[in-house]
């Protein structure tokens, strides 16, 4: 494991330090130090700083703390070199901010120390490319303030006023993130000798750093199991203390419930393992019966419901699901009670399956359900003309009562429905297409509530899984005030649901097609909201600009049913035969098939292979509508369903053609829209283009021209030629601005124009803008002035560049009416500018 060693440093200060050596080197004096030769310096250094290095890889192999540590390290590395100030940044784990460990020498200021912390706070964001840390991100740390003996302090004053020479250094290891920094700040410049040495010592630092953070996770992550494990200790005793209490609690609490007793039996035998004291109560056999007896549960219920009995319990474990039961037991004494079981399964300690269950007497409901079963004969024979649908259930929701009209909307027969549970079969979906849970099922809000619920929106599936549109009311019955059932009257509501259905379907096509203009997308919005009112798959075919047919991603209403999808090769175009698809393209007329029955198969197939794959696909029916906008037919829809017990008439053809008409209008609409923008984006690509090719030659022209400038001559001839060059160069920037327009004006319509907005001196924008206009009016011997009302010195919110392109327009234009050397008051163009009000 070894350390990185890139070095980084902030733009600023790496420019500061090369005019530094700029001047030195203008100077013509070598960089030495003591009057020696660097590199022989170098050489001599080089014992000491092994022995230097030697002592702090001991201080670090007896690292203790990094505020122990790493102080007595930078005082060894300031013995080793000339420094002013020392700093080691770490990153503090889990916390913002960064911990500063700071050394310097005796004599270094406030103002010096506080300099070297923002240089180290911008170097550190600059080398982990975060932003600059806030002062308040630095937290303090140990600082070492004794100078190495024998190194000389510094005047305060003069210091303040010295220009520092920061090197910093990251601390990382291996590949991984920066996570500390060293800076040093020399107190004379540093050679590559020194910057070898302390390259030695940051590698040693943060490996030291490094392994000593792993010796503290690994402690705290000690401390943390040692925690965890007294923890889960005491949980476990307090879990084994909470189960005996609520063992007493669960056996106090089920030997007093009122009519109903608690058992547990072995899944397998069926040997009743426990039984609460309420069966005795209830039942007269006594508890140790029981348990003694194998079959008791076969035993005590009545022949005719022993099996059923037998077959919940068997269920139970064969499905892993709960079970209920309605079944008689016989007493001791010779009486019937019915009892309701429900039967859980368990797994006991061991592993092995366990029976639990409840057992409830339901004797006095069951004679009052005898008793409204009575009643219902005659209520039958009322309701048995009545045109809605008429059910009845008793209070636990199981059907005492069923209609002719109701056998007839919803496809069932009385014999088949009276005694099950309302849910299985009314079931009810709501307007989104989501189910009612069973135990959110209006009848038996109904019945809880004591409040009738009423709903035109419902959808109710009938025997065949059919969608019935129906207004129903589940009213409660109450008999003396208590709620003993409810009553369900419903109505068929199809055609209703249907026009509103349609007419919501248009509105919702307009919609989808006014917002976009991408016409794939939108065609394919409409084939989602078709599918569900319409067809069971929906398929759209385009003709391209060249006369080709393309067929887009067929739409299924039911995920289920996505196998549908490959029913479309069948429809597709082979030689020598007219699909339904080619035929309407050529008419310009829709098509209708109500059904597909075995003639408009035999027309359909091309061979009898063919025949036999689309008889295989079942019954349905098909509309085919073209698309056809300012005469021209742009393509198909076709709608498929596939339920036999649906087929398309004339009404659904006509819903089917405003569709298409609809959609072909957006297809063309969406054509034009591209045909635009691809001729857009033709002429940006050429202004890219030309501005890209034109600008390299212009700013070779530039530059050539303003290096002209530089290194001309101060005589005569030399002036002279500087004029020219300045018409070279104004002629290239107008040329630079003309190109910059273009393309503002296509960043524009395309709505992309960027602005750069920040705070600028008005007196600097105007005294930029007339010294960019300088040469042209200087050639026309005119005189620009800037007149800043108010001193200038405000500042303005505002994008300088496009700033300065309107003063530069502005100016220009007054140049170029201006006639040259006209009259005296025309000599002077002044800008002006107002501070706005606030």
């Amino acid at each position: 494991m070894s350390a990185g060693h890139r070095t980084k440093e902030p733009p600023r200060a790496h420019k500061e330090e090369a005019r530094s050596d700029d001047a030195r080197r203008g100077a013509g004096a070598p960089a030495r130090r003591g009057g020696e030769d660097p590199a022989a310096g170098g050489l001599d250094r080089a014992s000491p700083r092994v022995l230097y290095l030697y002592e702090i890889s001991k201080q670090l192999t007896r690292f203790e703390s990094a505020e122990r540590t790493v102080p007595s390290v930078l005082a060894t590395l300031a013995r080793a070199l000339p420094l002013r100030t020392a700093l080691v940044l770490l990153e503090v784990p889990r916390r913002p901010g960064v911990r500063t460990i700071v050394w310097s020498a005796e004599g270094v200021g406030a103002d010096r120390l506080q300099a070297a912390r923002s240089h180290a706070a911008t170097s550190y964001a600059y080398l982990t490319g975060s932003e600059a840390a806030r002062p308040a991100d630095l937290e303090g740390g140990p600082t070492a303030t004794s100078a190495p003996s024998g190194q000389p302090a510094r005047a305060p004053r003069a210091e303040a006023e010295e220009r520092g020479c920061f090197v910093v250094l990251p601390l990382v290891i291996d590949h991984r993130p920066v996570f500390g920094a060293l800076q040093i700040e020399g107190a004379a410049r540093l050679e590559e000798p020194d910057l070898v040495f302390m390259s030695a010592v940051v590698n040693q630092l943060a490996i030291a750093l490094d392994r000593q953070a792993v010796i503290d996770a690994k402690q705290a992550a000690a401390e943390a199991a040692r925690e965890a494990a007294q923890r889960r200790q005491a949980e476990s005793d307090e879990q084994r203390a909470l189960a005996e209490a609520l063992r007493q609690r669960y056996e106090a609490l089920v030997d007093n419930l009122a009519r109903a007793f608690v058992w547990e039996a072995d899944a397998r035998t069926l040997q009743v393992l426990y039984v609460s004291a309420q069966a005795e109560e209830l039942l007269g056999y006594p508890r140790a019966r029981w348990l003694a007896e194998p079959d008791f549960w076969s035993r005590c219920a009545v022949p005719d419901d022993r099996g059923a009995l037998e077959q919940a319990l068997r269920r139970t474990l064969a499905a892993e699901r709960d079970q209920r039961c309605d079944h008689r037991c016989r007493t001791a004494d010779g009486r019937v009670l019915w009892l309701h079981s429900g039967v859980h399964l368990v797994n006991d300690s061991a592993g092995a399956p366990r029976l639990q269950g409840v057992s409830m007497d339901v004797t006095p409901a069951k004679e009052a359900e005898a008793r409204v079963r009575e009643q219902l004969e005659f209520t039958r024979a009322v309701t048995g003309s009545i045109g809605e649908g008429v059910l009845a259930m008793d209070r636990e929701g199981r059907i005492t009562f069923f209609n002719p009209a109701a056998e007839r909307l919803l496809g069932w027969t009385t014999e088949e429905v009276v005694g099950r549970r309302v849910q299985e079969v009314v079931q009810i979906r709501r307007a989104d297409g989501t189910s009612v849970p069973d135990e959110d099922h209006p009848a038996l809000r109904a019945i809880h509530t004591g409040e009738p619920v009423r709903s035109d929106e419902d959808v109710v599936s009938r025997r065949d899984r059919a969608p019935l549109h129906v207004s129903c009311t589940f009213a409660p019955l109450q008999r003396a005030g208590q709620v003993s059932g409810a009553v369900l009257v419903f109505r068929d509501i199809m055609e209703v649901k249907r026009a509103e259905q349609v007419q919501r379907l248009f509105a919702e096509v307009s919609a989808v097609l006014a917002s976009s203009l991408d016409y794939a997308e939108t065609v394919s919005s409409v084939a989602r909201l078709s599918v569900h009112a319409l067809a069971d798959l929906y398929f759209v075919d385009l003709v391209d600009e060249n006369g080709r047919v393309e067929r887009l991603a067929p739409t299924s209403a039911d995920p289920a049913k996505q196998r549908l999808t490959e029913r479309m090769e069948d429809f597709a175009q082979r030689p020598g035969r007219e699909t339904p698809q080619a035929k309407v393209m050529r008419t310009g007329e829709p098509l209708l098939i109500p059904e597909i029955t075995e003639s408009a198969v035999g027309a359909a197939a091309h061979d009898p292979g063919h025949r036999g794959s689309l008889r295989a696909r079942g019954s349905g029916a098909v509309m085919v509508v073209p698309l056809v906008a300012r005469g021209r037919t742009l393509g198909t829809l076709t709608f498929v369903t596939t339920e036999p017990s649906r087929r398309y008439s004339a009404a659904d053809l006509a819903v089917a053609e405003e569709v298409a008409r609809r959609a072909a209008m957006a297809v063309e609409h969406a054509r034009l829209y591209q045909h635009a923008q691809r001729a857009i984006r033709t002429r940006d690509d050429f202004l890219a283009i030309v501005s890209h090719d034109l600008k390299n030659p212009l700013s070779s022209i530039l530059t050539a021209a303003a290096l002209l400038m530089r290194t001309l001559p101060a005589d005569e001839q030399g002036a002279h030629d500087r004029r020219k060059a300045e018409v070279i160069l104004l002629a290239a920037q107008r040329m630079l601005r003309i190109i910059g327009d273009l393309l503002d004006v296509a960043a524009i319509e395309a709505g992309r124009l960027s602005m750069e907005t920040r705070r600028h001196e008005a007196g600097a924008l105007v005294r930029d803008a007339i010294e960019m206009e300088q040469a042209l009016a200087t050639q026309k011997h005119l005189v620009l002035e800037g007149e800043i009302r108010g001193g200038g010195g405000f500042e303005v919110l505002c994008d300088r560049e496009r700033v300065l392109q309107v003063f530069a327009n502005l100016i220009g234009n007054a140049i170029k009416f201006t006639a040259e050397g006209g009259p005296s008051r025309s000599e002077r163009s002044h800008v002006a500018t107002r501070r706005s009000s606030p």
